[in-house]
């Protein structure tokens, strides 16, 4: 009997692997060779009437990705007039990058060592996109802001409202805010942070007029936010489980980008780069609610576009699947010498030239894709910042994205200096 449920298993799985491509998806695939701003005309009438452009990374841990962001920025400021950069960091840890993009620092090194809690950051290929970022601004009047939208350690932005504070004469003390979203506290010590936080929420209230006359109204708009990004995460900690946490997390993700996008003016269009889960159209990332995504699509309806990635062979780096029990916290070299047969990741290799864009919003105006795209679709398995447990995963990509770009081979990050 086992063996005849292990045969009929196979045989269903072999079926529906074999219907992971369809005859007609390559009308809305585009080829593409190099990962250049010069590639992407594909995107040209997609994102004619976009707000935001979601882009999602399938691996924190892969070089490809983030020179794929730097490309993305480039082409979308150059042909659609995005002036927005958002990426996966701390709001306040953002703003010292965009010191540096905006010419105001001249230090990469320092921020990404003090103000920079992210370890996929600390690679030659984000300083590449940094530094094409500063040039790019010193040499346009039209100036591409970088910002975080991440609230799990505001270390950077109990730093920014202290720097706001003594700009404006103020001897107004905060202190508190070490610990990371993820770390172990009693409930004192989350108490002294809710504490801390009212207090200075409060004063910021109170002394209204007094903190914009002593800057601008601008000023204190975005030190007041850092102030909010110290009560997310404070509303973040207080919580029972990490489930929790992780579905606020997503939550203020989207909460920041909002007002980011409010901040920027009304004529604001932005790219949001980060993984895959927190971009789709969807709930994902282990969690009951939408993700920062699917808040965007509900705020913005079809001006967001979201574009996943895939890719096929090559290499990446993760902490290993098992780190949470085996507390073995190094990194390590994961990858594929080969794409699994009849997956949705062999159907868009065939389609590419290596790489291939496929655009699911327009596919699924096709009255046969649409049911296709909308079940799940079986792909070479990525990583956040832990690696999966399997080769392949099973998702609904063709249902939570507009569009897919796939990458056929790809190298794990270099790490910098």
């Amino acid at each position: 009997m086992k063996q005849i449920l292990t045969f009929l298993s196979l045989v269903f799985m072999g079926g529906a692997a074999y219907a992971q491509c369809h005859a007609d998806l390559g009308t809305y695939a585009t080829a593409f060779d190099q990962i250049d701003a010069r590639s992407f005309g594909f995107l040209d009438d997609a994102l004619t009437d976009v707000k935001i452009l979601g882009y999602g990374e399938d691996t924190h841990g892969t070089a490809e990705f983030t020179l794929l962001a730097k490309e993305l920025m480039a082409y979308t400021n150059a042909k659609h007039g995005f002036k927005v950069f958002i990426i996966e960091t701390g709001f306040g840890e953002g703003q010292y990058l965009n010191d540096y993009a905006q010419g105001k620092t001249d230090d990469l090194d320092s921020i990404l060592t003090k103000h920079n809690s992210t370890w996929r950051y600390q690679t030659d290929e984000f300083r590449e996109l940094m530094n094409w970022l500063r040039a790019h601004n010193e040499q346009n009047d039209d100036k591409i802001q970088v910002y975080g939208c991440e609230m799990q350690y505001v270390v950077s932005d109990v730093a920014r409202i202290r720097a706001y504070l003594t700009k404006v004469g103020s001897d107004y003390k905060i202190d508190g805010f070490e610990k990371h979203l993820w770390q172990s506290m009693d409930e004192s010590e989350k108490s002294d942070y809710y504490i801390a936080y009212a207090k200075l929420k409060s004063y910021f209230i109170e002394n209204y007029e007094t903190l914009v006359s002593a800057s601008s109204e601008r000023e204190f708009a975005m030190a007041y936010q850092h102030v909010m990004v110290i009560g997310q995460f404070v509303a973040a900690v207080i919580q029972n489980t990490d489930q929790r946490k992780h579905d606020l997390r997503d939550i203020y993700m989207a909460e920041n980008i909002q007002w980011i996008m409010y901040y920027e003016g009304d004529d604001s269009k932005g790219l949001y780069w980060a993984h895959n889960a927190h971009v789709g159209d969807w709930v994902d990332n282990g969690g009951y609610v939408d993700v920062a995504g699917h808040q965007l699509r509900k705020w913005y309806g079809y001006s967001y576009f979201n574009l996943a990635t895939d890719f096929g062979t090559g290499q990446f780096l993760a902490f290993p699947a098992d780190a949470n029990q085996t507390g073995n916290w190094k990194f390590e070299t994961f990858g594929y010498e080969s794409v699994l047969e009849n997956s949705f990741s062999a159907c868009l290799q065939k389609l590419g030239d290596p790489n291939v864009f496929v655009n699911f919003r327009e596919a699924r105006a096709n009255g046969d894709l649409g049911p296709f795209l909308d079940v799940e679709m079986e792909t070479m398995s990525g990583a956040g910042a832990q690696a999966r447990t399997s080769q392949t995963e099973v998702k609904q990509l063709g249902k939570a994205f507009d569009g897919i770009i796939y990458l056929d081979s790809t190298n794990q990050i270099n790490w910098g200096q």
